[in-house]
């Protein structure tokens, strides 16, 4: 005797087959693959954009900074770089490392501070710019030359700039008819992961004395 089918009764549904399981999961990966695209370039603009941000924000107190002191300073004396005394100091010359100098108000032949500026850059010719402010009490009459930090304390200084690069030459400051500072770099910053946030800055500043 044939058994019959309850007509009240569904039939049992076939599981999924395996070529429908491969067609689902090549759905869902492109659809994540899609989703992982739009996240990453999202994430990269976003970085770029904070680079942007801090390039800027370097340059206009880098810039405020060092106009207000070169300003206020007597003269100036650029050199070849941190490590290399040799004085830069004719018309056109440059170098990575700018000292200003202040002398006593009593006695012009003594000076009472320095401030420095200075660039180390690694073998890609970027580097950080650190500072250093000097104040003597009293003031005093040795040379500028044999007041300045010795060349091992490159790194004992604050940075005011992250990362940066010379143009033209690879130097950052150039002495302009032996009376004004041109200051001409650029400054970076991490960006994304193929760019980097970067800016140029160009300005002149002209001591006071």
């Amino acid at each position: 005797m044939t058994a019959l089918t309850s007509p009240g009764r569904p039939r049992s549904r076939a599981a999924y087959t395996l070529v429908e399981m491969l067609i689902a999961m090549a759905v869902f990966g492109l659809v994540m693959a899609g989703v992982l695209s739009f996240f990453l370039q999202g994430l990269n603009m976003f970085h770029f954009d904070v680079g942007k941000l801090r390039v800027n924000r370097d340059i206009r107190a880098f810039t405020s900074e060092l106009s207000d002191n070169a300003t206020y300073s007597n003269y100036f004396r650029i050199y070849r770089s941190f490590t290399d005394r040799a004085v830069a100091q004719l018309d056109g010359r440059s170098g990575d490392f700018l000292v200003l100098a202040y002398v006593d108000p009593d006695d012009t032949e003594r000076i009472e501070r320095l401030v420095g500026y200075y660039r180390a850059p690694d073998a890609t010719g970027e580097g950080p710019v650190r500072k250093f402010d000097l104040s003597f009490s009293p003031s005093t009459s040795a040379n500028l030359a044999d007041l300045l930090p010795s060349a091992g304390q490159i790194d004992a200084f604050d940075q005011v700039v992250e990362l940066s690069r010379g143009l033209a030459d690879g130097r950052l400051f150039y002495n302009y008819r032996d009376r004004s500072i041109m200051i001409k770099g650029e400054i970076i910053h991490s960006g994304t992961v193929t760019r980097r946030a970067t800016n140029t800055y160009n300005f002149t500043v002209t001591p006071r004395g």
